[in-house]
């Protein structure tokens, strides 16, 4: 079986990326160097973009990062995660696990999630897991 072509539709929105900090910088945010990676403001946040934080706000963004990808009929799944996942997880690491889980998308989340949890994840861990073809399987999910 050919190795399944894996497309990330995001980028890590941390400040490590320098395009990020010096956008953080414009809007009047702090960045700087602590422990071991760039943090922004008082709360020394890796990330940039986020719901709450108002204290950090505008440098920190809950706006979203808008992407269009076109899909093909041979695309399987769409995962959607959370840092708390991807921190542990690689986007070839996940495939295979998806693959040997019964194929029902809230089964292949719970099993991510649970995965991530116990490889250490030291953040909040939230999976969506999207089938873009139905799957046939012996099993039947109830």
């Amino acid at each position: 079986m050919d190795k399944p072509m894996l497309y990330a539709l995001s980028k890590d929105h941390v400040a490590s990326c320098p395009q990020e900090r010096e956008r953080v910088i414009r809007a009047g945010g702090e960045v700087k160097w602590q422990i071991d990676t760039w943090r922004i403001g008082p709360a020394a946040l890796q990330v940039r973009r986020s719901i709450g934080d108002d204290d950090l706000k505008p440098a920190v963004t809950a706006g979203p990062e808008i992407t269009e990808t076109d899909l093909s009929s041979d695309d399987e799944f769409v995962v959607m995660a959370s840092d708390g996942l991807w921190d542990v997880f690689g986007n070839d690491e996940m495939v295979p696990i998806i693959h040997e889980t019964i194929k029902e998308p809230r089964m292949c989340a719970k099993r991510l999630a649970t995965e991530a949890v116990e490889r250490g994840s030291k953040d909040k861990v939230t999976v969506i897991v999207i089938f873009l073809r139905p799957v046939s399987t012996a099993e039947r999910i109830f």
